[in-house]
């Protein structure tokens, strides 16, 4: 995945994979016809994973600290994962194929995180969550200032209790 994220999806070719992984350029074609394709099946084999954990979780603890030490433990991965949707919206929205793969990654996390975040409602609480999380990943990630997870959950509890106030 990083040479991805460093080069972009549409700069990369299928030699630098190969060279990348430590494989011939042939044995890479004959299992992955494009860099698409493989591209494809790394995010998707990514996703299932965070999925199935995320599930775990929510079927075994359910506490925001869980959630919490679930996502600060992964911070890198999850960033590479949201710089690579961003790549493929705007480098190759032409795409279907990719565009969907994003769509469809973003459905299987908030899908996954509503069962985390049970309600008796119709709110939708994985896709709140989801949308706090990618907007905390850019905030860690761009400012100069360290900005910890516990301090972002802690943040984000008190603008809920300003509007509930309200």
């Amino acid at each position: 995945m990083p040479i991805f994220v460093s080069k972009g999806v549409s700069s990369v070719s299928m030699r630098e994979l190969s060279k990348e992984l430590g494989v011939s350029t042939g044995t890479l074609y004959h299992y992955f016809p494009t860099k698409e394709i493989l591209f494809e099946s790394m995010v998707k084999q990514f996703v299932a994973i965070d999925e199935k954990e995320i599930r775990e979780l929510s079927e075994t603890q359910f506490s925001l600290e869980d959630i919490m030490n679930f996502v600060s433990k992964r911070e890198e991965h999850f960033m590479n994962l949201v710089l690579l949707a961003v790549d493929v919206k705007r480098q190759l929205s032409e795409s279907s194929e990719l565009a969907e793969l994003v769509e469809d990654s973003f459905v299987a996390y908030r899908t996954a995180l509503d069962r985390f975040f049970p309600s008796d409602t119709n709110i939708k609480a994985g896709k709140a969550f989801l949308s706090f999380f990618i907007g905390a990943l850019f905030l860690k990630n761009k400012t100069t200032n360290e900005t910890e997870w516990p301090e972002l959950f802690e943040s984000l509890g008190n603008l809920m209790a300003l509007f509930q106030n309200k």
